[in-house]
């Protein structure tokens, strides 16, 4: 006979816990026997030292909705996470916050499916971590060269001046010498037009 997914009750639903001073989430997966059974993972959990160079969590706790399903090789656990950061615009260096939305998924493996040369997430004992994989997933997400809008001016070489709030007043009176002639060309040519 030929059972579709198993849907557990609220009550039974994968409970996350944050060990004891090593402030890691971890999701108890017991009961997750025959492939195609499956529980949901709600978590709101802050996300410490999550950054990049011009980039990094806020202090709120991040949003995960996750499925929990047991597959032949593991656990895939398939969702999304949401996450605010800070983030600063690659060009004019001003500081605006960012909705970051993730989609998730990945497989735990079970002891004896590990491939050679593959350094996947395991599941030990009746247990799955979910810090490391969150931790990749949305440092992964984090933009490289972030704007704060896509037609920012940046930042005066000279000065530093930002350049959206008006005009600096450097002036470039320096010639690269490799150029004369051409502006010699120039030159002339307004003197015949002029």
């Amino acid at each position: 006979m030929i059972q579709g997914p198993v849907r557990l009750s609220r009550a039974e639903a994968i409970t996350v816990r944050k060990h004891r001073g090593r402030g890691r989430a971890r999701a108890e997966v017991h009961g997750l026997g025959r492939p195609g059974e499956y529980r949901d993972i709600s978590l709101q959990e802050p996300l410490e030292g999550v950054s990049s160079t011009l980039a990094r969590l806020d202090e709120r706790p991040l949003r995960a909705e996750l499925r929990a399903e047991s597959v032949m090789e593991g656990i895939l656990i398939t969702g999304e996470v949401e996450v605010e950061a800070s983030v600063r615009c690659a060009r004019c260096l001003r500081e605006f916050s960012s909705d970051l939305s993730v989609e998730l998924c990945e497989l735990f493996v079970a002891p004896g499916h590990e491939a050679p040369g593959e350094d996947p997430y395991r599941v030990r004992g009746t247990e799955i971590g979910l810090e490391p994989m969150l931790r990749d997933a949305v440092t992964l997400s984090l933009p490289l060269r972030p704007l704060c809008k896509p037609d920012c001016k940046g930042l005066c070489a000279r000065c530093g001046t930002d350049l959206n709030q008006g005009a600096c007043g450097c002036v470039d009176e320096e010639t690269d010498p490799r150029w004369a002639d051409l502006d010699a060309v120039r030159e002339m040519l307004r003197e015949r037009s002029g």
